[in-house]
């Protein structure tokens, strides 16, 4: 195989936000390194150490370091070089890092299902209204990530009694080996994701291409898609309407929302997943723990409830 052939599938095996993410954060570092007269590629382990330090004082996010630090990795791993993020002084200075500025992460609030309805109700009679409670309604009993979500077109869409949502590729499937999700029709119309969805996809007369797609300013449909910044000005606006206070949603809310109401309902970890598409169980039960569902239930039985 050809050398740069190579270097394309090497490429793939990382999702594309990633590649965005390491090159702006390689290019950041080697301006650094270029700045303080050290060498980039290959670094050594004191320079990695300076600039993570650099990044800490400078009040990065323990998050953001991380990040940076991988990209330094990936690129040194790549050349065929030495690692020196692997370095054991790296590791102390990130643990250092995270002791004094801490690894806490402000996640949004998973949306509850009350807080569902609520906002449903709230939605106007428009065709934009259409399209963002067919697009909660999905999101949230699909479980889907926002760049899902919007990725979806009408060809991945079989309405056939139920909901059936062929993912070609997603985060936890990076061979695009696909997904199927299927979600049933619910007795209650009003939340019914599959009602939702035909009844968008028949006011929009979208017959194929992107299914979520732009309206402007006037109400007419665009043919270009929403971008996944879309899914959380839309998740954000729908609460406020519902008068509840939108800095705790964002677009992830509809994905952690089912899950956590999943659980709270008993629903079993494995079917939990049959609908996240979640390889490993101790990832999605952290969304349950961030939800504090378990610190609740032991704490309730503790006083005997």
């Amino acid at each position: 195989m050809r050398p740069k052939a190579a270097g394309e599938y090497a490429k793939q095996s990382r999702a594309a936000n990633t590649q965005r993410a390491y090159k702006a954060a390689w290019q950041e570092f080697s301006a650094w390194v270029a700045q303080h007269g050290a060498e980039a590629l290959p670094a050594d382990v004191p320079t990695v150490v300076a600039y993570l330090t650099a990044l800490a004082e400078a009040g990065a996010k323990y998050s953001t370091i991380s990040v940076k630090r991988a990209a330094i990795g990936a690129a040194h791993r790549t050349a065929r070089q030495n690692d020196p993020t692997a370095a054991e002084d790296v590791k102390l200075i990130m643990g250092g890092i995270a002791r004094k500025h801490g690894r806490a992460s402000t996640k949004k609030a998973p949306l509850a299902a009350e807080e569902l309805r609520r906002m449903i109700d709230a939605l106007p009679d428009t065709l934009a209204g259409q399209r963002d409670r067919a697009l909660i309604l999905v999101g949230w009993a699909g479980a889907f990530r926002r760049s899902e979500l919007v990725a979806v077109n009408v060809g991945h869409v079989r309405l056939n009694g139920e909901l059936k949502i062929t993912l070609p590729k997603s985060k936890t499937d990076q061979e695009g080996a696909g997904m199927v999700k299927v979600i049933p029709v619910l007795d209650d119309k009003t939340l019914c994701p599959v009602t939702a969805l035909r009844e968008w996809l028949d006011a929009a007369e979208v017959k194929s291409g992107a299914i979520f797609r732009q309206i402007d300013r006037w109400g007419n449909l665009r043919a270009r898609r929403l971008t996944a910044q879309s899914v959380a000005a839309i998740v954000k606006a729908a609460a406020e309407r519902a008068g509840i206070d939108p800095r705790q949603f964002a677009g992830h809310s509809l994905r952690s929302g089912f899950i956590t109401t999943a659980a709270s309902a008993g629903v079993e970890s494995r079917d939990i997943m049959a609908v996240t598409g979640h390889k490993s169980e101790a990832v999605m039960r952290g969304y349950i723990q961030d939800a504090g569902l378990g610190a609740k239930r032991a704490i309730k039985k503790a006083f005997g409830e």
